[in-house]
């Protein structure tokens, strides 16, 4: 019995180490994005004859993020790869590109001649087959999840309503979902689903829109005052629930069945889920600051200290940093690190409110009036990147 176990651990290991020999990602990373004022990485893409809107789709990707300048692509002959004709052009990576049945990819620095990177992809000359590319380069030199596939959600306002849209993660695709409601805080996004709170005839509810069909679902209604915080992967619902009196945190299923996590007479707001644990914004010492609260709502604790009106935390997909509004000559966004307790200002122009963090874990998208106007704005979890996407408020990212 013990040489069946041990034949078995032997093979184990060599299926290990050939899965390591076969990996096609280097493990060093080449631009350090989490790094102040870095240059940005020049790129070349090769070859890519053929197939234009892959490349067209590589190049906007990557050079949005505001991280590379990409240049071509420039023909291919067949040549041996030379490193010195591409170093003396200033090019610190190239990407070539062969399509002949297949897409062959590989990727070079200009300091040797052997690929730090080769994957065969499906031929086929479209954007999605150009964003897994670039997902893929993206994540091979800074060593991080894309962005490319991030989505948001976001309200703009018309004259007697307001519409729920949906964006791709640049702001290039929108789509009007067509509801049209009184919207009154975050709206989310999960799967095929939109999760929204909103005022109807002097009701409050909360609903549920399944992309796929088109078709809306009340879950809750309540003469009082409904907000939804956060959705569950498992798409239970966090919310608030008050009567002008007493603050209610609850968490619902599908089907309106509910529990009460907490109720205080103090104004509590924007509770979101994390791993183990629920964050909130209340007041009870005087003024509104973020709480980390257990999930029977019996232990509660201050979480934020700097700054005298702190509001809208929203959690990291690693759950390792917290982003949220604070009160500082107008709202700026500032993110706390939990492990080293650093909190950064990451915004200076205009208000900035309403932070929702990406997926990929390094960007975020915020409401921003700094144009005299609210625009959902892109940005970094350092503030090196911010971009302007479209107008609009109460942005929520997810995938």
């Amino acid at each position: 019995m013990k040489g069946i176990f041990k034949t078995i651990k032997i093979i184990i290991i060599i299926l290990f180490f050939n899965l390591i020999s076969n990996s096609t990602f280097a493990e060093k990373i080449y631009i350090d994005i989490t790094q102040p004022g870095i240059k940005k990485l020049s790129i070349a893409l090769e070859g890519f004859e053929g197939i234009s809107k892959v490349s067209n789709t590589i190049k906007e990707e990557l050079e949005f993020t505001e991280y590379f300048k990409i240049y071509g692509p420039f023909p291919y002959r067949g040549e041996k790869f030379d490193p010195l004709l591409w170093k003396s052009a200033d090019v610190e990576i190239v990407i070539r590109a062969v399509s002949f049945g297949k897409i062959d990819v590989k990727v070079y620095t200009v300091t040797t001649d052997a690929p730090i990177f080769t994957k065969d992809y499906s031929l086929q000359d479209n954007e999605y087959t150009g964003k897994i590319i670039a997902s893929d380069i993206y994540r091979l030199l800074t060593g991080k999840n894309s962005p490319f596939f991030n989505q948001f959600t976001f309200v703009r306002k018309f004259k007697n309503s307001m519409g729920i849209f949906i964006s791709n993660w640049n702001g290039k695709q929108i789509q009007d979902t067509g509801i049209r409601r009184e919207i009154i805080s975050r709206v989310v996004l999960k799967d095929n689903k939109i999760f929204y709170s909103s005022l109807q005839n002097k009701f409050w509810h909360i609903e549920v829109f399944d992309i796929s069909n088109k078709s809306n679902r009340e879950i809750i209604k309540s003469r009082n005052l409904l907000k939804l915080g956060d959705v569950s992967n498992k798409y239970e619902i966090i919310y608030l629930e008050s009567d002008g009196e007493l603050s209610q945190i609850k968490i619902s299923d599908l089907s309106g069945k509910n529990k009460t996590v907490s109720s205080s007479r103090w104004i509590d707001a924007s509770p979101r889920f994390a791993p183990s644990h629920i964050f909130l914004v209340s007041n009870r010492v005087g003024s509104p600051q973020i709480y980390q609260m257990s999930y029977d709502g019996l232990s509660i604790r201050r979480f934020t200290y700097q700054g005298r009106y702190n509001t809208e935390p929203t959690i990291s997909p690693d759950g390792n940093k917290i982003a949220f509004s604070s009160l500082s000559a107008g709202f700026q966004i500032n993110v706390l690190d939990l492990n080293s307790n650093m909190q950064t200002q990451i915004t200076k122009d205009g208000n900035n409110e309403q932070p929702s963090f990406c997926p990929d874990g390094h960007f975020l998208t915020i409401m921003s009036d700094r144009f005299d106007k609210k625009e959902i704005f892109l940005i970094s979890s350092d503030g090196a990147v911010q971009k302007s996407l479209t107008h609009g408020y109460l942005p929520h990212c997810s995938r």
